[in-house]
């Protein structure tokens, strides 16, 4: 399982809010034991968080040159949290309570996707050149890619023995198949533990003749 880490990267935080997260770090991490010798000291992100929320204030109602201003003050204290945030990680080496006492937000563990559902659409119609089809599937929440099973009709009772092609969007090309030829396909989405175990839910076949 992926460890929980202090988020490093402030880019998409608001203006606002990125004092806020400065001035929770200054206080849990002032004379913190688990963490003695951050690679910037807290006085100076002290000074560089001061130095940003005058500079925000300031081009609140200001120039373009207070802006640019407040956007470099932004970046100094941005680069600071990232190297104690870093340093942070090193440290705790995915210890939660240390990093929560750090004072730095921490990464959400991402859910499990799990086995998701059948598509509910699933189209096969003719390609471009012989020997082709289209193929148009259903999006399904949340899914990482699509797969999509291949055979001669009748197909093989074991879906190991169907040719696939996988896509990573909802609509694509399957060439190399024989024309005249009656095939069936069948689709279903993927996800990091689908693939995992190679179990999915597939749509209901969908027959074609290969022009």
């Amino acid at each position: 399982m992926r460890k929980q880490k202090a988020i490093i990267d402030y880019t998409g935080v608001k203006d606002n809010d990125l004092t806020e997260v400065a001035e929770l770090v200054i206080l849990k991490m002032t004379g913190n034991p688990d963490f003695p010798n951050p690679p910037v000291t807290i006085p100076d992100l002290t000074i560089a968080k001061s130095n940003y929320a005058s500079a925000l204030a300031i081009a609140q109602d200001g120039t373009k040159q207070d802006t640019a201003n407040k956007n470099a003050m932004r970046l100094i204290l941005e680069g600071m949290l990232a190297q104690i945030a870093d340093y942070v990680n090193d440290v705790a080496d995915g210890n939660y309570g240390m990093m929560v006492g750090s004072g730095f937000p921490i990464s959400k563990v991402p859910e499990p996707i799990g086995i998701l559902p059948a598509p509910e659409k699933f189209i096969v119609s003719e390609g471009g050149d012989p020997g082709q089809v289209k193929i148009e599937i259903g999006g399904v929440d949340r899914s990482t890619g699509y797969i999509v099973l291949y055979a001669v009709n009748p197909p093989p009772a074991n879906d190991a023995q169907w040719m696939s092609k996988t896509f990573s969007k909802t609509s694509g090309i399957i060439t190399g198949l024989t024309s005249g030829t009656k095939m069936v396909f069948k689709a279903a989405a993927t996800s990091p533990e689908a693939n995992k175990i190679g179990l999915y839910n597939f749509c209901e076949p969908v027959y074609k003749i290969v022009q």
